[in-house]
């Protein structure tokens, strides 16, 4: 069965997400063991994204559900990322690689917190 280019992303996108997460959390840390003025202040605004990526996670999810688009097996690795998955049935399988996933969560990230990448 043939997949459309939105499903694709759908799916690209739920295993994604996640490691967004880890890199906001990452940063948190990272403030709370650096010496910043505004340390309250950016460990808010990176939960504040955290709650937002959070709540399109769970819309993502309801996207799925509602296209029967099931999410099998994640498997992250050095090189790539392993994601196993079915469409009305079918089973399919993507393995990006890690540099690009890492582009891709950049991407994300500059998206949330509205950021032209462009203009850098």
């Amino acid at each position: 069965m043939k997949q459309s280019a939105e499903e694709l992303e759908l799916v690209k996108k739920y295993a994604e997400m996640p490691l967004l997460l880890d890199v906001i959390e990452e940063d948190k840390k990272r403030i709370d063991e650096s010496s910043v003025i505004l340390k309250k202040e950016l460990k808010f605004y990176l939960s504040a994204l955290q709650d937002r990526v959070t709540a399109d996670i769970y819309e993502l999810k309801k996207q799925l559900r509602n296209r029967d688009i099931k999410i099998i097996e994640q498997k992250r690795t050095k090189e790539n990322l392993t994601i196993s998955y079915s469409i009305r049935g079918y089973q399919h399988k993507m393995s990006p690689l890690m540099s690009r996933v890492r582009t891709d969560v950049l991407v994300m990230l500059a998206d949330y917190m509205r950021i032209d990448l462009t203009e850098m």
